[in-house]
């Protein structure tokens, strides 16, 4: 066999949407000889922890239009539901505004694997292990991936697509929370919203989605007693279509901004206008989301802090919205102070024999609560040096990844390619999913890791068959 001839050999470390898409968008090459390893732990592969829910009636944050796994394919997904629900074709716009519920969507990343895996001829072959990966080594220019339960697997290439990290410890809380069963630090771990008695209180830290998933969760296990939750910022979540009509202002607005000050200039333009006349000034926001890498790109360092001191926030808020079924269920909880949305900052969270103790300082003065459970909800930790991922632990000790920009997860090339610890570029290790945050600011919802995973699955062929011919 010729040089050319060998399989090239690809390890992704990760199971979920970026790991099994990455895989996919490799296999499309028909004449590629190529092995796949792919490291799965716990979640079906490609579901993840986002795709198969704690509850079952958790909707998808994103339209079913904006939730095709391909590029290319905008209506793949509208597509697989009309075929699997019978949805005649004079109703396919309106399935595409509608919200999935994600355990459905895992059902669709589910069949585009096993179809994959129903292609595996002679020069393609797929290794699917359940088990941990503990430490990637460089060996003679290739990768060795070492796990908890395998011998070494020795790739051309390994893809780091580990998805999101559990929320940090927050500071104020007494360390011997830690370890008492009442609290619960992994928000989407299905024991996090059972085992309650109903009318225990509970406190959830955070005022995002991942708040309303674990408030949803309670409520659907039988919850009675009260549901607080607290965040600098309070509860501010909107839905995906306010009662307004939208703005409609001229296309390409906001195409021609060089810089984060005319960015900011021209959307507090809109804004004014679209407040003036009444209208939602949300589709004017929705057109930056295919240019918002670029545009964060463009920034300067100076501006990319000045965005995520001051606008970051703003943007969580605008960008990360609800489906109208999901906010209407949560404000009418929130009328009934069934949940209690509070602004400000946990002073103190300590352990007692009757409950944990908490402490919450707010614009008005302090509040006490005695809760049963505490949820943290904070968002996925960024930081790797803190990291609960043993494998970024190591990989990060060793020097072989370093933090991104802003401690923002991975240091890498634009097109993922990772950068070591020393600034050097390591040519057989690649970044996918939100660990690019730091680099690429957008880096969470499946529009952009779509993207993401096919660009590097592109590059990553083109990089190999470059360097094996000119060795052949």
């Amino acid at each position: 066999m010729s040089k050319t001839d060998d399989p090239l050999r690809i390890a992704i470390i990760g199971g979920g949407f970026c790991g099994i898409l990455t895989a996919i968008h490799l296999l499309q090459d028909p004449e590629q000889h190529l092995h796949i390893h792919i490291f799965n732990t716990g979640k079906p592969i490609g579901c993840g922890v986002a795709y198969d829910p704690h509850t079952p009636g958790l909707l998808l944050n994103v339209p079913n239009g904006n939730m095709s796994a391909f590029p290319d394919k905008p209506r793949h997904f509208v597509q697989w539901l009309m075929k699997k629900n019978g949805v005649p074709e004079d109703e396919a716009d309106l399935l595409a505004t509608a919200f999935s519920p994600r355990s459905l969507y895992g059902q669709y990343l589910g069949q585009l694997w096993g179809d994959e895996l129903d292609k595996q001829g002679y020069n393609k072959r797929i290794w699917v292990y359940n088990g941990l990966v503990t430490n990637i080594l460089d060996h003679d220019r290739q990768v060795l991936v070492c796990t908890d339960k395998y011998p070494q697997v020795a790739a051309d290439i390994a893809v780091l697509a580990t998805g999101n990290d559990q929320p940090a410890f927050p500071t104020a809380f007494d360390d011997d929370i830690k370890t008492d069963p009442r609290y619960f630090g992994d928000p989407w771990k299905p024991g996090c919203v059972k085992n309650l008695h109903p009318g225990d209180d509970v406190l959830v830290v955070g005022n995002g989605l991942t708040m309303v998933d674990t408030v949803l969760g309670l409520a659907a296990n039988g919850r009675t007693g009260v549901i607080h939750s607290v965040s600098p910022h309070g509860y501010r979540l909107k839905p995906w279509r306010d009662a307004y009509d939208p703005y409609r202002a001229n296309a390409g607005i906001l195409d021609n901004t060089a810089d984060l000050a005319g960015l900011v200039g021209l959307i507090n333009k809109h804004r004014k206008l679209a407040d003036k006349y009444g209208l939602s000034i949300y589709p004017v926001i929705d057109s930056l989301r295919p240019k918002i890498q670029s545009l964060w790109l463009s920034f300067s360092m100076a501006e990319k802090y000045l965005f995520l001191k001051k606008l970051s926030a703003f943007w969580d808020r605008v960008r990360h919205r609800l489906p109208t079924a999901m906010h209407q269920r949560m404000e009418t909880m929130r009328a009934d102070e069934k949940v209690q949305t509070h602004k400000g900052v946990i002073v103190s969270a300590v352990p007692k024999d009757k409950g944990i103790e908490v402490v919450i300082g707010t614009d008005s003065g302090e509040k006490r609560l005695l809760v049963q459970r505490i949820i943290n909800c904070t968002g996925p930790e960024t930081n790797i040096m803190r990291s609960g991922n043993q494998l970024l632990q190591t990989l990060a000790k060793n020097g072989v990844i370093c933090p991104g920009p802003f401690n923002l997860g991975i240091n890498t090339e634009p097109d993922g390619c990772v950068i070591d610890a020393k600034g050097r570029r390591k040519p057989n290790l690649f970044v996918v999913g939100g660990n690019l945050k730091g680099i690429l600011w957008e880096s969470t919802a499946v529009p952009e890791l779509r993207q993401q995973a096919e660009i590097i699955a592109t590059y990553i062929l083109q990089e190999l068959k470059q360097n094996l011919v000119s060795e052949g």
